[in-house]
């Protein structure tokens, strides 16, 4: 630890007060000598934002915008692919328009419009769902 003087802050102030003070300027010293040795610094905006900029504008990836650009024609697709669900599945099409075109309904609530039960319902939804993605898939392979 370097040489710290002993601050005398005059006969006005009391000697706790006077001790305290320059413990705690010692104590500071202390910290930046440690800090120095062992490389630590003060980190500002500018530095962070160097390191670590704007993922916004950051490039995109090939395989990123790959990605965005298959995502972007399976869901120009998707009206045609309602329009085969809806001829060759017409009652899985009737629940995936209501739950996720309509307004917000629940389960519950498409089983007692419908006349079925919650598990019918669900596996209903579940083969439009599956019939939807095989209309994609194909669709993508041709």
């Amino acid at each position: 630890m370097g040489r710290y003087f002993y601050l005398h802050l005059g006969d006005g102030i009391s000697r706790n007060i006077e001790r305290e003070y320059n413990r705690m300027c010692r104590k500071e010293q202390y910290l930046k000598e440690r800090d120095a040795q062992y490389l630590v610094r003060d980190v500002d905006f500018e530095d962070i934002m160097a390191l670590h900029p704007d993922p916004a504008s950051l490039p995109v990836s090939e395989y990123e915008a790959a990605q965005n650009q298959k995502h972007e024609q399976r869901l120009a697709y998707l009206p045609i692919a309602m329009e085969l669900l809806r001829v060759d599945y017409p009652e899985g099409y009737a629940l995936i328009r209501a739950y996720f075109y309509g307004h917000k309904v629940s389960l519950s609530e498409l089983a007692e419009k419908h006349g079925i039960t919650i598990e019918t319902v669900r596996h209903r939804m579940r083969t439009a769902k599956s019939m939807l993605r095989e209309y994609i898939i194909l669709h993508e392979k041709h």
